[in-house]
């Protein structure tokens, strides 16, 4: 095993290899349910964090630190932002919902110890978890229809199975962006297009979703793996001008999956212009995109007035007063967050938790560039896009995919050759 080794030096004995079938089992088991429930994720995650830690007294992983140090830097600011925090449960209760992003990527490093092919197998669990909510997804949507006989029960919350359509979304991106990447690396015909077909699924059902987060992140990634393909193929320029090709025949898949998906563009589109003309309508309305931008606008107001944030257990509580004062009824009611998690971290914990939030994202995206990791920088890229307009990193859904993937793409063979990763010898 790579990095296997005791403290004295020795390889690890036979008798802990239950012990590592029990940690591959477990950390399989958290990427497969991850995409279906999130009520189904708090045990495996437990047992996938407590098992890394066990294994411990027999591996020293190299912690990536180059690229994770925002992590814990991030984590450290929001235990400082209790300092300054009247609601301390809800503080206590954020700092919990948060340490995952902290505990997942450097247990990863153990398990990849471990299991050093644990990414791959990690990705095929998380497809087959990504696949079974597809089918889940397909018959709720059928039990509605049947009911309703209303098309729209397969888009948006009525058709993902559990969780929120944006999260869906996200997590059939990422998957759809490896199973790209695995079909440039077949060179046999028939894998290559049964991992492009896995892509195509993954793709129908962004689509499906209807999700505005979704649909520019499947063009994302269809751009960047049209571009890497070609560049293989054709001079650099060649390779640019067919991959903004590509997206207009990606924007036309896409327009042609439903007038929902353009709909809540238009939509969107109104609403920013709505705020840009201070159309007092704004804080009336019932729109989802509307209330995204009132959101935004507390949030910055709460920044540029705060420049240390309002602590991390109020700024829920901060965030609700704006919307009262603004007579943003449906935002005061729903208690909305940010729903952007750079703004979320700056209205907390100011401009250090604005800063942080970015550099989690712009730290291994910079890596990638480095090591021209096309995987590693698209799945940055696709955190950018999805934390613009999501608080990712305050929910379980976020935080938990974040920190799984963060850390195995850190320390997996995808990012770290071979024979760079050096085991601990005391």
């Amino acid at each position: 095993m790579t990095g296997a080794f005791e403290p004295s030096g020795h390889p690890a004995r036979p008798f802990h290899r239950p012990l590592a079938t029990a940690l591959l089992a477990a950390w399989l088991l958290l990427c497969a349910l991850l995409p279906i429930s999130g009520n189904l994720v708090p045990v495996p995650l437990g047992c996938a964090i407590l098992l890394a830690a066990v294994h411990l007294a027999w591996y020293r992983p190299v912690i990536a630190w180059r690229m994770l140090w925002p992590v814990p830097a991030w984590y450290l600011l929001h235990v400082a932002g209790m300092l300054w925090t009247t609601n301390m449960d809800f503080g206590l209760f954020d700092l919990q919902v948060k340490l995952g992003m902290v505990l997942l990527p450097l247990m990863a490093a153990v398990a990849l110890a471990v299991h050093p092919d644990l990414l791959r197998h990690g990705m095929s669990a998380f497809t087959l978890g990504t696949a079974i909510a597809i089918l889940l997804s397909v018959w709720k949507g059928w039990e509605c229809y049947r009911s309703t006989g209303d098309p729209g029960c397969f888009a948006q919350t009525t058709f993902s199975f559990e969780l929120h359509p944006s999260y869906a979304a996200w997590y059939a991106c990422w998957a759809m962006a490896w199973w790209c990447d695995r079909a440039m690396q077949d060179t046999a015909i028939r894998p290559r297009l049964f991992h492009l077909s896995i892509a195509l699924v993954m793709l129908i059902f962004i689509v499906m979703l209807a999700s505005k987060s979704g649909v520019i992140g499947a063009l994302l990634v269809i751009v960047v793996m049209a571009v890497r393909w070609l560049r293989s193929l054709v001079s650099g320029r060649w390779a640019i001008k067919v991959g903004l090709a590509a997206v207009a025949v990606a924007a036309v898949f896409a327009s042609s999956g439903g007038g929902l998906v353009v709909a809540r563009m238009e939509a969107a589109f109104r609403a920013v212009e709505m705020a840009r003309h201070g159309d007092p309508a704004l804080y009336s309305s019932h729109g989802g995109s509307e209330m995204r931008l009132v959101a935004w606008q507390c949030s910055t107001e709460l920044l540029m007035n705060h420049p240390m944030g309002s602590g991390t257990g109020d700024v829920k509580d901060e965030l609700v007063g704006c919307y009262t004062a603004k007579g943003a009824t449906d935002a005061m009611e729903k208690r909305l967050n940010a729903h952007c998690q750079f703004l979320q971290g700056g209205a907390a914990l100011g401009w250090p938790g604005f800063i942080l939030t970015l550099l989690i994202g712009l730290v291994p995206l910079r890596a990638a560039v480095i090591r021209r990791n096309v995987l590693l920088g698209t799945f940055a890229a696709l955190f950018f896009v999805n934390a613009a307009v999501e608080s990712i990193l305050e929910v379980q859904a976020g935080v938990v995919f974040m920190g799984l993937m963060l850390g195995l793409l850190a320390h997996g063979r995808t990012s770290c050759p071979p024979h760079a990763r050096k085991p601990h010898r005391p």
